[in-house]
């Protein structure tokens, strides 16, 4: 794949609920990054989140209050490039095995499907 089509945004719809497992798994390797002043994940990992925030919740950083999330069970799509997608599915992979799952339903096996299946990437 070439590094055009890694940049390249990528939709994927999902529950607002199984983005706040993202937005979670996320937070927490960009938290352990930081302490281990691993730059590179700190940097992806907040543009991950922040795409999120703006794209699923409305927030702004010129509008104070501004960010409200959506119900759990609302759909939303969340467009990252296909390496950001990549940085998802590795984060959320290594921690799986930390995590108890909240929702059978929605648990990470799933939102991997979902994330895959959108990017189109098995690689993902």
């Amino acid at each position: 794949m070439t590094t055009d089509e890694l940049d390249e945004g990528v939709s994927v719809a999902m529950t607002v609920r199984q983005w706040h497992l993202v937005d979670g798994g996320v937070d927490n390797e960009v938290s352990i990054a930081a302490v281990d002043g691993r730059e590179d994940t700190v940097e992806v990992g907040r543009a991950v989140r922040e795409a999120g925030w703006i794209q699923v919740a409305g927030w702004s950083a010129e509008v104070p209050g501004s960010g409200g999330w959506p119900p759990d069970d609302e759909r939303a799509t969340v467009t990252l490039t296909r390496e950001q997608w990549r940085f998802v599915v590795r984060v959320l992979d290594g921690w799986e095995s930390v995590e108890d799952a909240e929702d059978d339903e929605e648990s990470w096996p799933e939102l991997r499907e979902v994330i895959v299946a959108g990017v189109g990437d098995a690689s993902a």
